[in-house]
């Protein structure tokens, strides 16, 4: 165990969102590279992720959620004498300091309405003493490490390093045929912004116009009536991995009206499948998808009418497909993980210590 490189798996005990699955994708292969130089610590709670048995998790403590990892996770940390913990879904142990974290944006400091109070609490707390003692810290756009530098300006920004993500689609080489609706991948959080998107398909011919819209359970929200929406439009819910890749690649076009994003990995994914994108116009997506995507302003619907009116009737519309799958091809799993890595390697990590 002494100077292993540990890995906080917490989260393996967790839903998997976006966060996890990234987790998850980039410890296949910092396990494929170190084997048994890394372990994957996890606290004794039920495993959700099916990958847990291949990383040979570790599973040590009583309890789970912060306190395990506030807590439980340092004292056998100190006990192990580890040189070195990677944390990839935001926060780190307050007590041990020679981390790594992975901070995927800062959307909890930009606007704290769109998160619960004890949520935001928690963070802005963790944020603090992680960000001013990581030994790095990894993020996934130069929009957040500019974000990280403006909320918290003494940081080095050497300390800071952008390793972008890639797409979890399974890349056909052929793209499907294309049908006559677009997609929305969302959830009903106020910083994803769907309002701007239903307002849009008010405005356009149901006929002509139709939406799909993948995300969690809405149909408490239907019931009481919060949303308000067309018959263009479909919601389905949570779906298979396969059933979603199924979905985008046989969409006209993805649209995505984020106020606020650390990269936006749904517009990657689509672009990976064919299906070029409409993207609010916002610092992360023109600085990742620029050459591809149509933009337009988050808080204007009509806007958005007219691009998604551009693309019905586009007579470029099979080069925008073939630009799209070209962009994301720029993005690689491979080359993150080699990039965390080298960050690994580079920390020179006394190893007798």
């Amino acid at each position: 165990m002494r100077n292993k490189i540990v890995v906080n798996g917490r989260f393996l005990t967790q839903k998997s969102t976006g966060v996890q699955r990234v987790a998850t994708e980039i410890s296949k292969h910092l396990q494929e590279y170190y084997k048994e130089e890394i372990i994957f610590v996890c606290p004794k709670k039920q495993i959700l992720n099916p990958i847990a048995d291949s990383l040979n998790c570790l599973k040590v403590g009583y309890f789970s959620g912060y306190f395990w990892e506030q807590i439980e996770l340092p004292f056998f940390l100190f006990r192990k004498k580890v040189t070195l913990l990677i944390n990839f879904c935001n926060t780190a142990p307050i007590l041990f300091k020679k981390n790594i974290i992975v901070i995927h944006d800062m959307a909890v400091k930009e606007n704290k309405s769109w998160f619960d109070w004890k949520f935001a609490f928690v963070y802005n707390i963790l944020f603090y003493f992680n960000l001013k003692n990581a030994l790095k810290i990894i993020t996934v756009s130069e929009f957040s490490k500019k974000e990280i530098l403006k909320f918290y300006p003494s940081i080095q920004q050497s300390r800071i390093e952008v390793v972008y993500l890639a797409s979890f689609f399974n890349i056909d080489e052929e793209k499907n045929q294309k049908g006559d609706y677009f997609i929305a991948v969302n959830s009903l959080n106020s910083r994803k912004n769907i309002n701007v998107i239903l307002e849009a398909f008010k405005l356009l011919d149901p006929d002509q116009y139709k939406l799909k819209i993948i995300g969690g359970s809405f149909n408490n929200i239907f019931k009481n009536n919060v949303l308000e929406y067309s018959s263009n439009v479909v919601f389905l819910n949570e779906v298979s991995d396969a059933e979603l890749k199924k979905e985008v690649s046989k969409a006209k076009a993805l649209i995505n009206a984020s106020f606020y994003e650390g990269f936006g990995l749904t517009a990657l994914e689509a672009m990976s499948v064919f299906t070029p994108c409409i993207l609010s116009n916002i610092p992360v997506y023109k600085e990742l998808y620029k050459e591809t995507a149509l933009f337009f302003d988050p808080y204007q619907p009509l806007e958005l009418v007219q691009k998604i009116k551009e693309f019905k009737h586009s007579k470029n519309y099979n080069d925008l497909c073939e630009n799209s799958f070209k962009a994301s091809q720029k993005f690689s799993w491979k080359t993150a993980s080699n990039q965390y890595i080298s960050i690994i390697e580079n920390l020179k990590i006394n190893k007798t210590n």
